[in-house]
This record gives structure tokens, sequence and C-alpha cells, in this order.
């Protein structure tokens, strides 16, 4: 009995430190699964309009977020997520601003006023959304159609064929429609690189800066540049894998970080700046806190990216989020329309000109399409290229394209003066390849 009592109390023992060891192994991938649920349902039923069932449909089904419990409080437009009954997180949306996930003890920033937005409704594409009916010469127009509605998949939400300048078709899935504001993912950091290209041209950043923050001063990460973080061969640290089973940096930073900046910032070198090129959506935090340290008030940095782009090419329909500490979250959450998307790729194909004014430097769309030295001729500056026709084989070396998680794209083709906006919801890779020469056989 005694040796029983005696077995009973280690077997006891040891199935409670094997529970604390789960714990605190789960814990973290737990709060990175409720972080994940509150945020994409507060941005998905109040920036993108669609309903609760909708969102979880398209971005909860798989474990461990089918065990969140998720309660959305329609009058104050907040958003709880708990699982096991703990590991409460919360996010909140605020009109004109949109979501953000508070941890980390956050809870309100101050600051945020979106300017007033302008009306376009009346005024021509590109600059509104009066379309003209007539198309340029030798398009088939109803073959294209056809097409597109046979590539149009059930988890495509939006496509805009834009070509010589005019917008040729568009077509929306069901809930959806040319104002209503789509997740860009990392479609957000080619809008980051516009900004800085913008903040370049007004003489408060250079691409060959080194020094760039204060707590590297004494440590190698001194040496980075700009030109460095902006083609991912910073030489940082740094885990961007998406599994579902495991918290990497990236997922640890968007759902379970109040300061990204920060966060991203700490990482140590572990290679040489410009010897290794590494996608790091961690790396465009670091540029977006850099483009916030170049503004001497909160407002100004907010309103900057209005100011600066969205109002001047007619992107009325677009936000960026900011993280917990009211650093817009350069990496990832970017809400544009469809429509809108096509204008900024049109601003990469007009060389940063729009309508006759310069936005971005003259050379900054040359300098982003240029191959990045470790990077196999596929990325440049916060832009993906096809200069070794590796991502999109049947098309030409020139094209180029903003690029996000589950097949959201904007593609440029220079050699055919067009612009291609595909979004989509699907976790499988969407086939770009297949859409966009397939494209090219109804246009002479």
């Amino acid at each position: 009995m005694k040796g029983f009592k005696q077995f009973l109390k280690w077997f006891v023992l040891t199935m409670v430190v094997i529970f604390i060891t789960m714990g605190f192994m789960l814990y973290p991938l737990l709060r990175g699964a409720t972080g994940y649920s509150a945020k994409m349902l507060c941005s998905g039923v109040f920036v993108e309009g669609l309903s609760q069932q909708k969102v979880e449909q398209r971005e909860l089904t798989a474990f461990p977020f089918n065990k969140v419990v998720n309660t959305i409080d329609y009058k104050a437009k907040t958003v709880k997520s708990t699982i096991l009954g703990f590991v409460l997180q919360t996010a909140a949306y605020k009109d004109e601003v949109g979501a953000t996930l508070y941890t980390d003890g956050y809870s309100e920033i101050n600051g945020r006023v979106a300017l007033p937005g302008i009306n376009n409704d009346t005024l021509p594409w590109p600059q509104g959304n009066a379309i003209t009916d007539t198309l340029p010469a030798g398009i088939d127009i109803v073959g294209l159609e056809r097409f597109i509605d046979q590539k149009f998949e059930k988890t495509t939400r939006a496509l805009v064929v834009v070509k010589d300048g005019q917008l040729i078709t568009e077509k929306y899935a069901d809930g959806i429609d040319e104002f209503t504001p789509l997740l860009g993912w990392s479609m957000t950091k080619s809008i980051t690189a516009a900004l800085t290209g913008i903040l370049v041209k007004e003489g408060k950043l250079a691409i060959d800066d080194a020094a760039l923050l204060e707590e590297w001063k004494d440590d190698e990460r001194n040496n980075i540049t700009l030109n460095n973080l902006l083609q991912m061969s910073s030489g940082l640290a740094w885990n961007e894998d998406y599994s579902k089973t495991s918290l990497s940096d990236v997922s640890e930073m968007l759902y379970t970080k109040g300061d990204m900046y920060q966060y991203a910032s700490a990482f140590k070198l572990e290679s040489l700046p410009d010897s290794v090129w590494r996608y790091s959506s961690g790396t465009t935090n670091i540029i977006s806190g850099l483009i916030r340290s170049c503004f001497d008030d909160y407002q100004s940095y907010y309103q900057f990216p209005q100011k600066a782009l969205f109002n001047k090419i007619g992107m009325q329909n677009s936000i960026i989020e900011t993280d917990a500490a009211g650093t817009f979250v350069g990496s990832s959450y970017a809400y544009c329309s469809a429509r809108d998307w096509a204008r900024f790729g049109m601003l990469y194909l007009n060389n940063g000109n729009w309508l006759g004014e310069q936005i971005l430097p003259e050379w900054w769309v040359k300098y982003s399409t240029t191959p990045a030295s470790s990077s196999l001729g596929k990325y440049g500056a916060q832009v993906w290229l096809n200069a070794s026709q590796i991502n999109i084989p049947d098309m030409p070396a020139d094209v180029y394209f903003f690029n996000g998680y589950r097949g959201q794209r904007v593609t440029i083709i220079p050699s055919k003066n067009m612009v291609v906006v595909g979004l989509n919801s699907s976790a499988e890779e969407f086939d770009y390849n297949s859409l966009l020469s397939g494209m090219m056989q109804f246009f002479k």
C-alpha cells in the first residue's frame, strides 16, 4: 500500500509537470490563435463589411482557430476571442481608421484622425469612378469576360483589368463591389515602399542611409542601410513561416505584439547585410517605424499615407491599420478596394507619375524593379519580379507585381501597358500564370 501511495504521488506530480509544460508550450500558440481570430473578425466585419459567419468560414475553420470562441459587440465595434475559457484577446474598430488588436496592455490610441475624403464619383477614371464605355482598339472584350468568368473561382473576391489607362473589365464576388476595401496582406509592403519613396523625394530619407536606429548603434546592425531593408537583404534573423502548428516570428509579431516595430527591430544580425535575401514582414515594419520617425507629431504621421498618396491618386476606399502602439502595420494591413489597388499599380506603371504630377522619384520604379543582388532575380525593393521568369514563366520578363498571402496580387505588365488586380481568399496558390497568359490572347 505504501508503495502504491508513493507511486500515485509521483504519478500525479509527473502529470502536473507535464500539463504545466504543455501549457507553457501551447500558450503562445493559443495566444496567436485568439489574436488572429479577433483581428480578422474585427476587420472582416467592420472594414470589409462581411458577416461573422463568412469571416469564420474563410479564415477560422482550421485548428486551433476553430476552437476559439468569438464574441462581437456591434455597438461598441469590438471583438473578444477566447480559447478554453481563457487567453483573451480583443480587437476594436474605429471609423475611418480600421481595426486594431490591443495586446501587451495597450488599450487606446490618441491622434488617429483621418483626413476628409474626396468625392471622386463624378471624376473620370482613373482619378474617379466615372468609367468610359469606349475601349482601346484590338480587345476581344466578349472573349475576355468569358475567360474571366471561367477563371473566377469560388475563393476569388475581385478581378480588375486595366489597359492603356482605361478600366477594361471588373468582376466581384457576391457581397463585394468596386468600393469594398479588401485586405492586400503583403501587398501592403509595396505601399510602404511607395511612402518611403515619397519621403526620399522630400529629402527626409535616403536609400543609402545607415545608422538607422539608436538601439543598433553599438553593434553590426549599425551598418544596415535603408536599401538593405527595402530589398529584404538586411541580414537580420527572421522566421516568416505561416504554419498553424507553431508560432513563428511573423505570427508572434502580428497577433501577440502591441509594438511591432519594437519587436522586429530587436532581432540580431544573422548574416552580413546584402549577402543573403530573406523575406521578412518584420523588416517592412522596421521601415514603417522609420517612416514614423520622419514626423514631429503623430497626426502628421497618421495622415501621411492619405495626404501624400491615397488622396492624390483617387484611392478613396483605402486605409492602413496600425498596431496598438499606433504605427502602421506596413507589412500586412492595407485594405483597399480592387479599383484602388489598380490605381496603385497604375502609379508604378506610369513611373511614379500621376496625371502629370511626379509623386515618386523619377528613378524609384526602376530602382524598385531592379533585382536585389541575392534574390535570384525574383525581388526588388518590396516588389516581386519576373526577371528570371520563375514566378510567371509564360509572361514577359518585364512583369513585376505586388504580392500578398492567399493569392492577393497586383500585376504590372509594362510591355502591354496593363495592370491586372486579383484578390482571393484561398490558402491554395492561385494560378496567376494561367490567368495572365490566358488573358493575352484577347489583346492584339
